[in-house]
């Protein structure tokens, strides 16, 4: 294989899907917590003038943030911006009875079900939303990282972080982090960065510069490569295409670490459990 390109066909830009829900879908919300009331059931009323009916004992139980702050004992309807799919799912997880899988729930409708858990605090929904989330993580990572940097899912964010540091540009997902992730964001970038330098160090030695002064060479190879490393880290999301060496490319890549073990300090990690 030496150190020649292995295909003359340029590999796509990336490999993942992100654009399916908006990218502000899992940026921060503001949670309301509920008094104590004396009623013995709340009617909640969807985004699409659905009825639910629940026991507030089971809602004390199970959910942390579902009443609204406007609601008192002498309203008779509680309003709530979800459509009643959404609500009819999560509320399963609050009243007595098996609660559901989610094992066959399309992306987006795990999504908004996953969105509404976490808003209000629904605590028997929130993990088993979380696997299935992290589930999607190779088909959807840049809105699984950022439902993960925006709920505190550290080992979710983890396996993520690499498919979008080389999928996604700086400028598109930056803005979306929590601000506490940011700047460590930038360093993750950074370690991409050497690693990726040092892989091309290796692979690419002065003699190939020599061979690719030949026009023909140039032309097959050299040209294709260079289209390809101009993509920076993006170049390592399938890095097997130019990289002849797999075992030392892998090594490097490993050598990044974890984003949550080499990019967070102390402050940071502490401000996102603020």
């Amino acid at each position: 294989m030496g150190n020649h390109a292995s295909s003359a066909v340029l590999p796509p830009s990336s490999h993942y899907q992100s654009r399916i829900l908006p990218e502000s879908f899992f940026t921060r919300y503001t949670q309301h917590s509920s008094d104590a009331y004396s009623s013995t059931s709340i009617v909640f009323r969807s985004s699409d003038e659905q009825y639910f009916s629940l026991r507030k004992k089971d809602i004390d139980a199970h959910a942390g943030a579902l009443i609204p702050s406007t609601w008192n004992s002498r309203s008779l309807i509680a309003e709530l911006p979800e459509a009643s799919t959404t609500l009819r799912t999560l509320f399963a997880f609050i009243r007595a009875g098996n609660h559901p899988t989610l094992l066959n729930e399309s992306f987006e409708t795990l999504a908004e079900i996953t969105k509404a858990a976490e808003k209000y605090k629904v605590f028997s929904a929130i993990n088993i939303c979380a696997e299935r989330m992290r589930s999607f993580g190779d088909r959807h990572p840049k809105l699984v990282l950022l439902y993960a940097a925006h709920n505190d899912h550290h080992h979710i964010f983890d396996e993520c972080a690499p498919r979008v540091i080389t999928s996604e540009k700086l400028d598109s997902i930056v803005p979306l982090l929590p601000e506490h992730l940011r700047l460590p964001w930038l360093r993750y970038h950074a370690r991409w960065s050497n690693a990726l330098t040092n892989i091309i160090s290796y692979s690419y030695s002065s003699d190939l510069s020599d061979a690719w002064k030949n026009t023909n060479c140039w032309e097959s190879c050299g040209r294709l490569v260079f289209q390809v490393l101009e993509a920076g880290v993006h170049s390592l999301n399938d890095p097997s295409w130019i990289f002849a060496d797999r075992t030392y490319t892998q090594t490097q890549i490993d050598g990044v670490g974890a984003f949550s073990e080499t990019c967070l300090d102390c402050e940071s990690a502490a401000e996102g459990q603020s």
